[in-house]
């Protein structure tokens, strides 16, 4: 025979309502909490009380990482000595807040107006990019080809083939950038994966993800502003932030020696280029596309006349080019003066 499955009977509570309430005196009668609590001396209360911002209390922003900001300090300077050179004129680059914002609310703000995303992945670290405003990097292009300097088609909304290609040589030229600004704290290999002109295609971070953002806004003409933003999202900063972070103290902390010396190190490899100017021409672009081998470029200067040495945007000795050993080379005449 099988036995037939019963339905089970509600249980029934352990203590009947009258009991638990019979409970609850015994341990503390009501008149007895209110006397015990009226004994009690007053609490003296602030004068002033303001209200609690639980996002200031909690704040971990980029403010806590001094040494996050006088890097970006000084990818502000470089950046605008590139500037400079590649432009051949007096650009005005200043770095504004460093903010921590959410990775959607990024999105979201950039979709407003045509960008240019160069985005790098570090091993070990993650991805960052880089944002450029779209007429940015049109003027760029147009200066690196030996033109003014300007976006030509103001409602542009995207790269063309050919932007595109040369865009991608801004893009490797700022990998070496990354590599030398973070190399005092932590050696890092940036590497371009890709060039994106679409927020939603970035693929950084998850979009809840925070983000320390660094704005450099450059201000090429009156007609041409913008602004160039590195967006690093707090996954990648996690495994160097302790490096960031400068302890909370009022007492002067001794030099890391070991720190200072790899910085010098650092410093000391630093590549800088030189390079040796015999002369300028001007040319638009038409001239310069029609240029073909053969041809000669004026440049409005006597064969016997030294030329000029420089680095990045300085000139910095007075050369008379000749050979050695069967190499072009310059012999140093007397430094320039820089004031």
């Amino acid at each position: 025979m099988t036995q037939e499955n019963k339905t089970p009977e509600a249980t029934e509570p352990i203590l009947a309502p009258e009991e638990i309430d019979a409970l609850m005196q015994a341990v503390v009668p009501s008149e007895e909490a209110d006397a015990l609590f009226a004994t009690l001396p007053d609490v003296p209360q602030p004068k002033h009380i303001e209200d609690f911002d639980f996002e200031v209390a909690a704040n971990n922003g980029p403010e806590r990482y001094p040494l996050f900001s006088t890097l970006q300090q000084r990818m502000s300077e470089a950046l605008k000595e590139i500037w400079i050179e590649i432009f051949q004129r007096e650009i005005l680059l200043d770095g504004e807040n460093i903010e921590q914002r959410v990775y959607a609310d990024i999105v979201a703000e950039d979709k407003k107006k045509p960008q240019v995303y160069f985005i790098y992945d570090v091993q070990d670290f993650g991805r960052m990019v880089v944002a450029w405003d779209l007429p940015l990097v049109i003027a760029y292009i147009d200066a690196m080809l030996g033109g003014l300097g300007e976006a030509y088609e103001a409602d542009a909304n995207t790269l063309s083939p050919v932007e595109m290609k040369l865009a991608r040589r801004v893009g490797k030229s700022l990998e070496k950038l990354l590599d030398r600004m973070w190399t005092p704290v932590s050696k890092k290999q940036y590497v371009l994966q890709k060039i994106e002109v679409e927020a939603q295609f970035l693929g950084l971070a998850s979009a809840s993800d925070m983000c320390f953002s660094v704005p450099f806004a450059i201000d090429i003409s009156e007609d041409l502003k913008g602004y160039v933003q590195l967006h690093y999202p707090r996954t990648f900063l996690a495994p160097i932030l302790d490096n960031l972070r400068t302890a909370s103290s009022d007492e002067v902390n001794p030099m890391d020696a070991a720190w200072q010396s790899s910085l010098e190190k650092g410093l000391d490899q630093v590549p800088l280029t030189a390079r040796l100017e015999f002369g300028t021409c001007h040319l638009n672009i038409q001239q310069f596309l029609s240029l073909r081998a053969g041809d000669f470029l004026p440049l409005n200067k006597n064969e016997h006349d030294p030329a000029k040495l420089w680095v990045s945007s300085v000139s910095l000795f007075e050369a008379m080019p000749g050979s050695q050993d069967g190499l072009l080379a310059a012999e140093l005449l007397e430094p320039i003066s820089q004031n």
